[in-house]
């Protein structure tokens, strides 16, 4: 009953006064309650103009599926890319190599041009079209975030994450883990590190946007 009361009083204070400053703690269960796909609590420390910058890639700047042996084109990142895919498109040949589901590997420097062999939406027809590597990054904004960490949570059967370092200076927070999980019991264990860059609003109680880091790993994988 005691905790109750407290829980009451403490929630009446927020209400009327406001979220207190975000803490380390709060950080610590934000990034946590991420990767777990748990909504309910990641949306109560996002501000309503929170967006989320999504680490910058090397790539053709689009998302895709693979359906009935083709890369079916879902979301164009990079708007420059529209004057060669759209969504609806599907790749059927990517530099001479048949596509299959492991997708696309388009590695190389900014500007290399990749061969492709595709089948524009509503036709029928085979294109062969060049297409230059570019860097392209994506953004969330508050919905669309909270519904892409519960699709990224439903992929993964467990993970474990190492949270090494967490650094508040006024507004801003800089946030430095290791990820690493399998898709299923006893499965092929997948990893990655990650440097993200929180922004505070005024009042440094919500998370006005967050900022994905280069790795050395993505500047390498150019080259391989």
């Amino acid at each position: 009953m005691l905790k109750i009361k407290f829980f009451l009083f403490y929630l009446t204070i927020s209400i009327s006064y406001g979220f207190p400053p975000i803490k380390l703690d709060d950080v610590d269960t934000f990034i946590i309650s991420k990767y777990l796909g748990d909504t309910s609590y990641v949306k109560t420390l996002l501000d309503d103009d929170f967006k989320y910058y999504h680490t910058p890639y090397i790539g053709l700047g689009v998302k895709s599926n693979y359906v009935d042996g083709s890369l079916l084109v879902t979301r164009v990142i990079n708007d420059s890319i529209r004057a060669y895919l759209n969504v609806g498109d599907r790749i059927y040949e990517h530099n001479g190599k048949i596509i299959d589901s492991l997708g696309l590997s388009t590695n190389g420097a900014v500007g290399e041009i990749q061969k492709l062999v595709i089948v524009k939406k509503g036709d029928s027809l085979f294109n062969e079209i060049m297409i230059p590597i570019s860097e392209n990054q994506y953004i969330d904004d508050k919905t669309t975030f909270l519904e892409s960490i519960i699709r990224y949570n439903d992929v993964w059967y467990d993970f474990d994450l190492d949270i090494k370092d967490i650094i508040i200076k006024k507004n801003k927070i800089v946030v430095y883990y290791k990820w690493e999980g399998s898709k299923i019991e006893m499965g092929d264990v997948y990893s990655f590190s990650a440097i993200e860059i929180y922004t505070l609003n005024k009042k440094r109680n919500r998370i006005l946007k967050i900022e994905g880091i280069w790795s050395e790993k993505q500047f390498r994988d150019q080259f391989n």
